[in-house]
């Protein structure tokens, strides 16, 4: 059974149905054969999965069934019965002998003429439909069962019934949906509230279209999808199979116009323009079997020039331009876009209203709101500028050529800009304003390929951490486009870079002794001994991996590296400024944090703001500035956590983890500032083997800054959202401090009963780098703990998200600011519980803690300030190397926190490093011995996912009980 309520459901329907084997499962609803006993017939009962049953409510969902259910016609399924039993919904279908439309085209596309026939069949069904009332909102092919060659039509009053509170673009992106991303029309993506059956004639089109070319016109995530439907021109048809007939695809074509009006104006409409296929006067169906080849040929390469110029312009040719569009569909849809930041696709549909209304003021009001005016220039000029969407490269618009007529740009995301011109590297930008001066184009020569040129200025250390290092002015620079690669690196050893002495210009210093160049060297080996990087075999590059790039090498190998190949490792100050820190939270999601190994070089991942790609992921890059014996890497690598890509990192420079790679440097003029930019650049560091907590009394003195008015909460559930996993509720309540309110996710799972074991989550330091919670939680993380049965709490905590304030470090200092954030943290932890102690659905006996990395070296703070938390789980955690405060500073917290905490850690942690980090945070617990445990894993600043959900999932159960 698929949940726990199923066995519920089939005792209360068994005089009625004798439920079997599954037929099959989707985001809303799972589907069993069924034995009517009543009339001793096999029929298909839907269940609605309980997240949904709980969401929309028995009365609307029956109500909306029962109108379906008066729907009599030979191609729609007809409901049979409807009801709520044992706590679920469900509906009863008669049994069909056939399959779904899906699993036909996944075999690949229709002829034109069973695909026709299929369609009439379903604008047949949605006209009758419609001229009763209803409008299915979600044709897709698994909605579509073929048998004896008909087609019928599943779930009329489905889609309706679940479109309660929550919006149509949550719905859908969730995955339990009113419509599916990749068949929804425009209007339902823009929540028209005004749209009509025209939707279905529009999603219809986009079966007809995958039928006959074997996939819908986008693909992509939700998100491109639902911009797609509402900005880009599908291919036309017989662009992708060239045999189908011009008529046919005039059809389909028109049922995809973004503007209702543009389509049919009726599903009968539609289906008269489909019956005259099949008229003598019309032999198109018949010449889709049998036509001239060289015609069709002729026609497919007038198409295709005129699609490779189309672009967007391709829609103010079908009628588009007029007010109805603008105040019905452009203008909502560019206001929906901007308020969920994603201000380049607001800015391309803002494109097209321009032309369509430059100068009415709403519009231009709402533009001023999300993106920037102005011109490009370029030096030399006359280079072509296009924009795309960050997130899908597949269409570009043409804005111009430099220097440009005044072009806008997008602030949140960025632009994603490409600017060509022959004889010149292309240049790969995020642009949110325009460059003070000209952009520099380099000529197209053998010392700048794979080269990005970056500009010079006043450069700041730009990193978490060394955010208050002076700025150096520093001259422009060129960086690799890509990380060094084994192909590359391989030139080096057959040079005999490992042999000659020039190339290793710094001395080999270890633990405090000076190395003999032969004695440093023989370190540089390996897998099998030989000179080589760490990562390699038998002296050559694995198989395969030749354009991938180089890994394990160490500091001075990538020194060596770079004088062999006449450039240099980069300083801090050059990295930082070509990996965009500011722009991470659009950087991350494309990156290489898969934990499986790295990817190709060039592949197109993770690209910075400056066209730079995979700074953050893949593997960790050495930089030059020492730190008190030490040296930078950054970035993060495959085996990192996301947020290791915007960390100062040191690490000592004979480390060879595979993860250790390199990106070079070159200078385009001589740079007077250099020495300033490579200097050492010192970090905290403490020896807490030499450190003593405070006394008893003295720690009795600090509880007193944790503490608060028992206030008011005056909590609210703002909205509730349903998904895969349970149900989300986002809850606002009084702080405890000034006037602010907290905001905290409580995430219900799916399975078990209440009240609910749960666990309070922190999280890592990412959270303070990133502007907005929503689509950037990464529950992901943690939800086995809701696959368990667990309810999760995610507060927002100061200075996170979108409570972000002055406070842009998670290290800690010794001011009284840090001090008072500390305490905020605390205190929003403290509300927090004190909100799920109102709750009747929460077990207050089994309260969790779960801290990742910065989250889990706070938790030496949050857990003994919060006794009602009972059991704990810290996810690579430490002692960190700065000092602060006593009353923040964890050494004298640790020996306070006495409830049962597991550690999980790598053994090759960057952040909190074993012997100075890691155990003496370990043993400073105050927990008896046999209710401590402290795991260290292969790895850097992570865990195994596998390892990760069985430990957490068995520390729970050993000290909360399983899940009932």
């Amino acid at each position: 059974m698929p949940y726990p309520e199923m066995e519920a459901l089939t005792a209360a329907l068994a005089d009625r149905y004798e439920i079997g084997r599954e037929l099959g499962h989707g985001g809303m609803a799972t589907v069993f054969l069924a034995k009517d006993l009543r009339h001793q017939r096999q029929v298909a009962i839907k269940i609605i999965h309980a997240d949904l049953t709980r969401a929309v409510g028995g009365q609307r969902f029956l109500r909306e069934i029962a109108i379906a259910a008066r729907l009599q016609h030979p191609n729609i399924l007809t409901l049979i019965d409807s009801g709520e039993a044992g706590g679920l919904l469900y509906y009863v279908m008669p049994y069909v002998d056939g399959e779904t439309l899906r699993a036909r085209i996944a075999r690949g596309p229709m002829s034109v003429s069973d695909a026709m026939r299929v369609f009439r069949e379903i604008a047949e069904a949605l006209g009758y439909a419609h001229r009763n009332g209803m409008i299915h909102r979600d044709i897709k092919p698994e909605n579509v069962m073929l048998s004896n060659r008909h087609a019928l039509i599943l779930d009329f009053g489905v889609a309706k019934a679940v479109d309660d509170t929550e919006t149509r673009q949550h719905l859908t992106t969730e995955g339990s949906s009113l419509g599916t991303p990749a068949y929804m029309a425009p209007e339902q993506v823009t929540a028209d509230p005004n749209y009509d059956g025209r939707v279905d004639i529009y999603s219809a089109g986009i079966v007809a279209y995958e039928m006959l070319t074997g996939k819908p016109p986008f693909t992509g995530t939700a998100q491109q999808l639902m911009s797609a439907h509402v900005i880009t021109a599908p291919t036309p048809v017989r662009l992708v199979r060239a045999d189908v007939p011009e008529e046919v695809e005039r059809i389909v074509m028109k049922c995809l116009n973004k503007d209702p009006g543009d389509r049919y104006r009726s599903a009968e409409d539609l289906l008269a323009e489909l019956e005259s296929l099949i008229t003598p006067a019309s032999s198109a169906l018949l010449q889709s079997e049998t036509g001239v080849r060289n015609k069709r040929t002729l026609v497919g390469l007038a198409l295709l020039g005129a699609a490779l110029v189309a672009g967007l312009g391709y829609w103010l040719t079908s009628g588009i331009r007029n007010e109805r569009w603008l105040r019905n569909t452009g203008i909502p849809a560019i206001q929906k876009y901007a308020e969920n930041d994603m201000a380049d696709s607001a800015l391309l549909m803002a494109g097209r209203a321009i032309k369509i209304a430059p100068d009415d003021s709403a519009l231009n009001s709402l533009l001023r709101q999300f993106s920037r005016a102005g011109v490009l220039k370029t030096e030399p000029a006359g280079a072509k500028v296009f924009a795309s969407l960050v997130g899908d490269t597949s269409h570009w618009e043409y804005l111009g050529t430099t220097p440009t007529d005044t072009i806008r740009v997008s602030t949140r995301p960025p632009s994603r800009i490409r600017i060509e011109k022959e004889g010149f590297e292309t240049v790969n930008r995020f642009l949110s304003g325009f460059p003070a001066r000209p952009l520099v184009l380099d000529s197209s020569t053998a010392r700048t390929r794979n080269m990005v040129r970056l500009p010079g200025g006043n450069l700041g250390g730009a990193l978490p951490g060394l955010d208050n290092l002076p700025a150096v002015a520093l001259g422009d620079y060129r960086i690799g486009k890509y990380e060094v690669t084994n192909r590359e690196f391989k030139k080096f050893v057959e040079a005999g870079g490992y042999t000659r002495k020039e190339f290793w210009n710094f001395p080999f210093v270890r633990n405090g002794k000076t190395l003999a160049f032969s004695d440093a060297i023989a370190l540089f080996t390996d897998r099998t001994g030989r000179p080589g990087p760490a990562a390699w075999e038998a002296g050559d590059i694995p198989a395969g991996q030749e354009d991938y790039p180089v890994g394990g090498l160490s500091w001075y190998e990538a020194a060596a590296f770079a004088q062999y190949s006449g450039k240099t490792l980069p300083s801090i100050y050059h990295w930082a400024r070509a990996a965009s820190v500011g722009l991470t939270a659009f950087i991350v999601p494309s990156s290489n944090f898969n934990e499986k190994g790295p990817v190709r070089a060039g592949s197109g991942r993770g690209m910075s703001g400056f066209g730079v790609f995979d700074m953050a992921g893949n593997v960790r890059e050495w930089c030059f500035n020492e730190s008190n014996g030490k040296r930078y890497i950054l970035g993060g690598g495959w085996n990192d956590e996301p947020y290791a890509s915007i960390d100062a990192i040191t690490q000592d420079p004979f480390d060879r983890s595979v993860t250790n790679g390199v990106r070079l440097m070159e200078l385009v003029t001589t740079e007077p500032n250099l020495a300033k930019a490579m200097a050492p650049i010192p970090r905290g560091f403490r020896d807490y083997s030499l450190e003593r907590p405070v006394s008893d009394a003295q720690f009795k003195s600090f509880l007193s800054l944790y503490d608060y008015d028992k206030s008011a909460l005056e909590a609210k559930v703002e909205e509730k959202r349903t998904n895969d996993l349970g149900l989300r509720e986002k809850i606002t309540f009084n702080a405890a401090y000034g006037r602010e309110r907290v905001t905290a996710y409580l995430y219900l799972p799916k399975r078990g009963t209440p009240p609910f074991q749960t666990v309070v989550y922190f999280p890592g330091s990412n959270a303070i780098h990133t502007e907005k919670a929503e689509g950037n939680l990464e529950i992901d993380r943690i939800d086995f703990l809701l696959k368990s049965g667990r309810a999760i709490l995610y507060p927002i905590y100061k200075s996170t998200y979108e409570r972000g304030d002055s406070l842009n470090s998670d290290y800690a200092d010794t001011t009284i600011f840090y001090r008072n954030h500390v305490v905020m943290w605390a205190n929003d932890l403290r509300r927090s519980v004190d909100y799920l102690a109102t709750r009747s659905d929460i077990d207050m006996g089994h309260l969790g803690y779960m801290g990742i990395s910065w989250g889990g070296t706070l938790g030496a703070i949050m857990i003994p300030v919060e006794p009602r938390i009972k059991a704990a789980v810290l996810y690579v955690a430490g002692l960190p190397g700065e000092r602060s405060r006593p009353e923040v500073d964890q050494i004298n917290f640790l020996p306070r926190l006495k409830i049962p905490v597991i550690m999980l850690n790598g053994k090759y942690d960057h952040f909190f490093p074993v012997e100075s980090s890691q155990k003496p945070f370990f043993e400073l617990i105050g927990t008896p011995a046999q209710h401590k445990k402290y795991i260290l894993y292969e790895g850097g600043h992570f865990v195994p996912r596998t390892q990760l959900i069985s430990e957490s999932l068995n520390w729970f159960d050993r000290y909360f009980g399983p899940v009932k």
